[in-house]
């Protein structure tokens, strides 16, 4: 598959997560993900297996490379957190509106750290959006904590996979092993006090808590296989794929409110994608990765 074709199918898994977390419940933000994680090793670790990487992985391992992949699961981990407490808190429209300031992030990065280059109708698509998250955060008259932590945490993962030097789903591997150890001592934690939902309740309910490591750990090898084939301004602009879902799901499925104000931002944000979208769709050819 090509990596755009990675990029849209990683972005439309992503935008209907929140229907499949919110199966979840009664299980806490903080059970989520502990299970997330420790779902996710098993998964992937049973990929490694089969696929005959795991042993080349432990080869590879050394101080830099386990401390590039710490960072990364630091960031990971705190953008599952802030997502998984934004939707159980039916708080999912302003998850949807940091994952709107995600692209913004992505392009930022791009142009300065990576030297990606933008053409004028993509510059102004980002500008247009950008204005439109602006008059977001004075429409909620604060600073709305939830969207900025989701956009700067997956932001810089989002960098950070791009340069990483590992496969996709070897580097997902090691980013959850070195998750696993926290993870155990949180639901070990809970499990002490009774307040694990798992074994507690309906089989259904452990079948699903358990599904969460397959339904994390595809999207995230995809979206790694997409950063190192799409220039990462590109991948930040189809970023907007997801959030529109979520957006969409919050306010019709879950019955979140929207103001006139929101959607007034929500629409220019919009705008400002097609504009970025036509000027990508006019260039002759995709913008060269750097190095």
């Amino acid at each position: 598959m090509h990596g755009l074709g990675f990029a849209i199918a990683t972005y439309i898994v992503w935008g209907l997560l929140p229907l499949y977390l919110a199966l979840l419940k009664p299980a806490s933000a903080l059970e989520i993900l502990g299970q997330r994680i420790l779902w996710s090793l098993v998964f992937l670790l049973a990929w490694l297996l089969v696929s005959g990487h795991l042993r080349g992985l432990m080869r590879r391992l050394d101080r830099q490379l386990i401390g590039l992949y710490s960072l990364a699961a630091v960031l990971i981990s705190v953008n599952w957190g802030v997502y998984i407490l934004a939707v159980t808190s039916n708080r999912t429209v302003e998850a949807s509106l940091g994952y709107f300031i995600l692209p913004i992030i992505n392009v930022i990065i791009g142009r300065v750290a990576l030297g990606e280059r933008l053409s004028p109708l993509q510059a102004a698509g980002v500008l247009t959006a950008a204005g439109g998250v602006a008059y977001l955060c004075v429409a909620a008259q604060g600073v709305p904590w939830i969207a900025f932590a989701l956009a700067l945490s997956f932001g810089f993962y989002g960098f950070i996979k791009k340069k990483a030097p590992l496969p996709a789903a070897e580097g997902l591997f090691l980013e959850t092993a070195i998750l696993a150890l926290p993870a155990m001592m949180l639901l070990g934690g809970m499990a002490a006090h009774g307040e694990l939902a798992m074994l507690h309740n309906a089989t259904s309910l452990d079948l699903l808590l358990a599904g969460s490591g397959a339904v994390t750990a595809v999207p995230l090898i995809t979206f790694a296989l997409a950063a190192k084939r799409v220039p990462l301004s590109t991948i930040g602009m189809l970023q907007y794929l997801a959030p529109t879902l979520q957006f969409l799901i919050g306010v019709f499925v879950f019955g979140e409110t929207l103001t006139e104000a929101k959607l007034a931002g929500f629409a220019i944000i919009w705008f400002g994608l097609v504009l970025y979208l036509y000027g990508l769709a006019r260039r002759p050819h995709p913008a060269a990765l750097p190095g």
